[in-house]
């Protein structure tokens, strides 16, 4: 919560070289008279000039210095937040500007415009607009809420809302709507120009084109003739790759044929050998009784016994020379098949290679062919710079086709957001949202000043009242007491959809002449019986002409102007 706890100023507007000071936390009802041109609503503008560097009324920066004393204008405010204590001093003649944060210096490197912006932003909350709507209610101009036409009841809630922005945005809207609404025109207009030339100009070219035709149809022909050849030599290679594949992998079961029959033809060499000594020894002892190098004779049993086993072993060796003789002619068949498939791949890869050399010549004879018809259409200079028109139309078409696009993609999305910018639109969707919580809250305080009646607003700000016994009632039909009660409950709501909206909240309020607008004696009486019974944590000061109602507030503030200074009295 924003605490406001004083104001001063001096060289303001129309007072003085001394010090004119309001504590505003003094009392909880305090009344601000004078006659008209005193001053009453200096406050007013030293608040705002202070915070935010302008005053509250239009008036221009250079007249609010004092006419007579010419310089030295300062205006000073403090308050606080939470536990920091603020004091803002803002000075013209000469400039000044400076913010105290607990009696320390803030934020004085930046300029004087990037310090009022984070002064606003992250200090106060609120910038002069959302300040107005919330701490002053009512001007010297007060009409109240219920005595407004809609129109002008639509506005000031659209004004609390912060929406009327929305409004703005319309009427920037319907200008790039119209742009939208031309563009789209012009560029559809010269869609179908660009459509109609490349029509013509495909005719003319079809012209210019006879010319060559029956010759490039004619080569066009003889490559379709040369494809197919290169179709059915394809076809051809794909059957040999996959004979060659089939006998490559026949081959892999004969490929060790040669390796294992130069093993066999070795073991039986050695086996023929070991075969020859056993044959020898064996006819040796069939065919003597005496031994070669001693000379005696072998005895019968030794003898009968080396003939036996050399006869096993020769016939067991022979068994063995006879099934290596049969492996190796296996193996030597195994081989003659290796060697007759590796002579069929070899002619296969032979064909191959010509078949794919054909194929390369017949591309070669089609790429000629081509060459020759691009040659054909290349030797035409007409057609190639009719050609060159056609592509840049074609160019054109395409680059407006997507220009269109966009143009109708924009013109979707601004009648969408022209829909939701039209007061039936978003705006009318917030005013629902807030209507509950603002009829509530106008109950409320009906309710705290003891007024019990129904009081709702629709989306249209037209007011139902219905008493607690069901009976209707207009505005109009309440007396003066009765209508202030209304009015200064709507204000106050006002005020609290403010602090809602704007996340601020403050103990500051300022009615500024509303006593002296149409309020009678009855009116003023109970309106003073309203501020006085108010909340606690708020500080209501009450701008006015009517002396006499000095008696209804806490404080009282009279201005007076003697001597061309204005100057402050309270009791």
């Amino acid at each position: 919560m924003i605490t406001f706890k004083k104001v001063r100023w001096k060289n303001f507007l129309s007072t003085g070289n001394t010090f004119s000071e309001v504590n505003l936390t003094t009392a909880k009802t305090n009344l601000i008279v004078g006659t008209n041109g005193a001053g009453k609503s200096t406050i007013l503008d030293a608040l705002t000039f202070s915070l935010f560097g302008k005053p509250f009324r239009k008036i221009s920066k250079g007249s609010l210095v004092n006419s007579i004393n010419e310089k030295d204008t300062v205006v000073e405010v403090e308050f606080s937040i939470g536990k920091n204590e603020y004091h803002v001093l803002r000075g013209i003649k000469p400039n000044k500007f400076e913010i105290t944060v607990n009696g320390q210096l803030w934020n004085q490197e930046a300029s004087v415009a990037d310090q009022q912006k984070n002064f606003e932003q992250n200090v106060l909350k609120m910038n002069f607009k959302s300040f107005t709507q919330v701490v002053i209610l009512g001007a010297s101009t007060f009409v109240p809420f219920m005595r407004m036409p809609l129109g002008q009841r639509r506005e000031i809630i659209e004004d609390i809302l912060d929406i009327q922005i929305f409004s703005t945005m319309n009427d920037n809207l319907k200008g790039k709507v119209k742009i939208n609404s031309e563009e789209l025109r012009e560029v559809d207009y010269s869609l179908e120009v660009v459509k109609n030339k490349i029509a013509l100009q495909k005719e003319h070219m079809m012209n210019l084109e006879k010319r060559d035709k029956e010759e490039i149809d004619r080569k066009r022909a003889k490559i379709a003739e040369y494809q197919q050849k290169e179709t059915d030599n394809s076809t051809i290679v794909a059957n040999i790759t996959q004979q060659i594949e089939k006998l490559n992998k026949d081959m892999k079961d004969y490929q060790e044929s040669s390796a294992k029959l130069s093993k066999l033809n070795t073991y039986l060499i050695k086996l023929t050998h070991k075969l020859n000594t056993c044959k020898k020894e064996h006819e040796f002892f069939e065919d003597n009784h005496v031994c070669p190098v001693c000379t005696q004779e072998l005895a019968d049993d030794f003898r009968e016994e080396k003939i036996a086993s050399g006869k096993n072993k020769v016939d067991e060796m022979t068994i063995g020379w006879n099934d290596l003789n049969t492996a190796i002619e296996q193996e030597e068949n195994r081989f003659a098949k290796f060697t007759e498939l590796s002579t069929e791949v070899n002619e296969l890869n032979t064909s191959l290679n010509q078949t794919n050399y054909e194929i390369t010549s017949i591309r070669k004879t089609i790429n000629d062919i081509n060459q020759e018809i691009d040659d054909l259409t290349k030797d035409n200079a007409d057609a190639k710079a009719e050609y060159e028109t056609l592509k840049s139309l074609v160019g054109e078409k395409k680059e407006l086709a997507s220009q269109l696009e966009e143009c109708r993609k924009d013109k979707d999305t601004l009648s969408v957001a022209s829909k939701l910018l039209k007061d039936s639109g978003i705006k009318t969707r917030i005013i629902k949202t807030y209507l509950p919580t603002m009829n509530k809250m106008i109950s409320h305080y009906l309710q705290s000043m003891e007024f019990y009646v129904n009081f709702t607003l629709d989306e249209n700000f037209e007011e139902t009242i219905k008493s607690r016994y069901r009976d209707v009632f207009s505005y109009e039909s309440f007396s003066e007491g009765e209508k202030a009660r209304i009015d200064i409950a709507l204000l106050l709501t006002w005020r609290s959809i403010a602090k809602l909206k704007n996340s601020v909240d403050t103990n500051l309020l300022i009615l500024d002449e509303i006593f002296d607008g149409s309020l009678d004696q009855s009116g003023s009486s109970e309106l003073s019986w309203i501020l006085r019974n108010f909340d606690d944590r708020t500080n209501v000061f009450v701008i006015s002409h009517k002396e006499s109602m000095n008696d209804k507030f806490e404080r009282t503030i009279i201005v007076e102007k003697p001597k061309n200074y204005s100057t402050l009295h309270e009791y």
